[in-house]
């Protein structure tokens, strides 16, 4: 089973981003993830098309189980 943390952003041209983290720890909290999406708006470290995000907007982890054919 792979699972990949997603974290959407709002950036400042009024569309969103969003940045995948494959294989997140385990006790990963959205806590966590809220104060490295708020250091990440502060200190304005991700861009999109040139445009700095602007606020975070949501974080889920998206799991995907693979079955290899016979």
């Amino acid at each position: 089973m792979k699972e990949t943390l997603l974290i959407e952003f709002a950036v400042e041209n009024g569309k969103n981003t969003t940045i995948s983290i494959p294989d997140p720890r385990e006790d990963v909290t959205k806590a966590d993830v809220v104060t490295a999406a708020d250091e990440i708006v502060a200190k304005k470290a991700v861009l999109s098309a040139g445009n700095p995000v602007s606020a975070f907007k949501r974080a889920y982890v998206r799991t995907i189980e693979e079955t290899e054919l016979a």
